[in-house]
C-alpha cells in the first residue's frame, strides 16, 4: 500500500486542478498538474484527407484473436490474407465509419470502404514455433494501450466479466500499485529515475483513470474502455 495513501488524498486537488487552472505554455512553471492545451493553428493543407486508418497486433493465435474481437467489442471479420502455409494477415472494423450498431454492412462492402474507415485492427499472424513478442502488460515497451469507447461502462463490465475476459482495473476501482497495469503504462522506470516524482504521477494517473475499465486481450495487449459520454481529461 506504498502510494495507496497518497492517491486518496491527492485525487480532490488533483480533480479541482484539471477543472480550474487555466491553459499554459510549455514555457510556464507551476504546481503539477496542470493542461496544456493544443494549438488553434490549422493543419498543413497538403495534409487535407489524412487520418489513422488502423493500427497493427502480432498475434500469437489467428483464431483466437478473430472471436475475441468479434464476440467482446463486435468487430466484423473483414478478411484474412493467407500470405504462406504459416503467415497470415486479418482485419477487423466496426461497420460504418468506425460506430458500430449505426449501419449494417455487408464483408464485401466494409473491403470496398476499407481505404475510408477509421479504427480498423490489423492482425499479423506468423506461425513460427517458440516466437513470443512480449505485450506491454508484460513488457514496457512503445505500445501503450488499445482505447475503446463504449455507451454503458457498467453494462460493459458485466459482459467482460461474463465472458471470463482478463480485467485489471474495473470502472471506480483505484489502480493497481505493480503488475501488468502499472508495466503497460511504464510507470516503474519513472520510480527508478524520478522516484521523487513516483507517488505524484501514479496520483495523476488513478483520478483520470478512475471511470474507465483496463482489461486485457488473449496476446496481453492492454485496452482501455471509456464511456462515450465521459468527463474530459483537462
Amino acid at each position: 500500500m506504498r502510494f495507496t495513501t497518497s492517491l486518496l488524498v491527492a485525487a480532490s486537488f488533483i480533480s479541482a486542478a484539471f477543472g480550474c487552472l487555466p491553459a499554459r505554455d510549455e514555457s510556464n512553471t507551476g504546481e503539477y498538474p496542470y493542461p496544456i492545451i493544443g494549438s488553434d493553428e490549422a493543419s498543413d493543407p497538403a495534409t487535407t484527407g489524412y487520418f489513422i486508418n488502423h493500427f497493427s497486433l502480432n498475434v500469437k493465435n489467428l483464431t483466437r484473436s478473430l472471436d475475441f474481437y468479434n464476440q467482446i467489442f463486435g468487430m466484423r471479420h473483414m478478411f484474412t490474407l493467407r500470405a504462406s502455409e504459416h503467415s497470415s494477415i486479418a482485419y477487423m472494423a466496426h461497420s460504418q465509419a468506425g460506430r458500430n450498431g449505426t449501419g449494417y454492412q455487408t464483408a464485401a462492402e466494409m473491403i470496398r470502404d476499407k481505404n475510408n474507415m477509421a479504427g480498423l485492427v490489423e492482425l499479423i499472424h506468423m506461425d513460427i514455433p517458440g516466437l513470443d513478442i512480449p505485450a506491454s502488460t508484460e513488457k514496457s515497451n512503445t505500445f501503450g494501450h488499445i482505447g475503446m469507447v463504449v455507451p454503458d461502462i457498467k453494462a460493459t463490465q458485466e459482459r467482460l466479466e461474463s465472458f471470463g475476459v482478463t480485467v485489471y482495473k474495473n470502472a471506480g476501482d483505484i489502480l493497481p500499485e505493480e503488475g501488468p497495469l502499472v508495466r503497460a503504462f511504464a510507470v516503474q522506470q519513472m520510480e527508478e529515475v524520478y522516484p521523487e516524482e513516483y507517488e505524484a504521477v501514479l496520483a495523476v494517473l488513478n483520478e483520470v483513470s478512475k471511470p474507465l475499465i483496463f482489461a486485457s486481450d488473449p496476446d496481453g495487449n492492454l485496452i482501455e474502455i471509456q464511456v462515450r459520454d465521459g468527463p474530459s481529461i483537462v
